[in-house]
């Protein structure tokens, strides 16, 4: 049975533990966010799903890293901004035959992950599948597409081929069809597009994803959006995006299964009020497209507009504060 941390088991870090738990695997979920751990440890995580009946699922649980033994695989779940401190954290649990591996939103996650781990030990992909954390100990999981989780690695070597394998089968096992994929790279861009468009976009009007996809003027900054990042893409040697797929298949399916909730960054900047990833989406996009020459100057506005909205959250109106 192999050992598995899940590191930042959020509402995602916690579905994620779970199909893993059930697949065969022998999971810990470390978080610190206390209420969260206690009620799994003490109940096992209460998974609700668009349709299946709720099931608890047992696992362990930890508030940090520090002596929970020798990983297997460390899967890291922290949001962008936090991953070298969660990977800082999380050393005593990385051997030598540990597989380390990022299912985080955006790009630029796995060049942080190479400050900290050899490249031939390193996994990465993404998912398709939503998640809300209901309560401490209670989430909700939504899959879609035909492929829930997209596993690859920096090293395309067999040892790695066989490491992204065995996690893809515990997954696939525990209820998320998932697939080793060799052009890994197509999968996570195709899915950072969906966040580019749809996260920031949905914090700043303010809407859920169905919404603001109803209105025209949304839909021209989705679009200019879209144009960007695949001329970045494209300088960058990306392969197998397309215009045409994104707009019929990629976006549809993402509407299907999330259109009806709050994209993550929304909740960060409308209910939680802290940091976002915006340096992973669009901020990314931004980066690249300066190394590269190439103006990306709506993903440079969206970026700008959530930082503002960042540094100012004690500032902001809201309906409660006028007297």
């Amino acid at each position: 049975m192999k050992k598995i941390a899940v590191v930042g088991a959020g509402a995602m870090g916690a579905v994620l533990g779970a199909f893993l738990q059930k697949g065969g695997g022998d999971v810990i979920l470390v978080d610190p966010y206390r209420e969260h751990m206690d009620r799994i440890r003490e109940r096992g995580l209460i998974l609700n799903s668009a349709d299946k009946e709720p099931e608890v699922v047992k696992m362990k649980t930890a508030y940090d890293a520090e002596n929970i033994g020798v990983m297997d695989y460390v899967i890291i779940m922290v949001k962008g901004y936090l991953t070298r401190e969660a990977l800082t954290g999380a050393q005593k649990a990385i051997g030598d035959h540990t597989f380390v591996c990022s299912f985080q939103n955006g790009l630029g996650n796995v060049e942080v992950l190479e400050e900290f781990v050899n490249k031939d030990k390193i996994l990465y992909g993404c998912l398709n599948m939503a998640s809300i954390l209901r309560a401490p100990g209670e989430v909700y999981g939504n899959l879609f597409d035909e492929v829930n989780v997209h596993i690859g690695s920096v090293v395309k070597d067999e040892e790695q081929r066989r490491a992204g394998e065995e996690l893809a089968q515990m997954f696939t096992r525990g209820g998320a069809n998932s697939v080793y994929q060799e052009n890994i790279e197509y999968h996570v861009w195709s899915k950072a597009m969906v966040n580019i468009v749809v996260n920031p976009t949905c914090a700043l009007v303010r809407l859920r994803g169905a919404e603001a996809g109803r209105n025209m003027h949304f839909q021209q900054i989705v679009l200019r959006l879209v144009q960007e990042t695949l001329a970045v893409a494209k300088a960058k040697g990306v392969e197998g995006l397309d215009f045409n797929t994104f707009f019929t298949k990629v976006l549809p399916a993402a509407k299907k299964s999330a259109g009806d909730h709050y994209p993550s960054m929304a909740q960060d900047v409308m209910m939680a009020k802290r940091p976002t990833e915006i340096d992973y989406l669009n901020g990314a996009i931004v980066k690249m497209g300066k190394e590269l020459g190439i103006e990306t100057p709506v993903n440079e506005t969206i970026t700008n507009l959530i930082k503002t909205i960042e540094a100012n959250y004690d500032k902001q109106y809201y309906p409660e504060k006028v007297s």
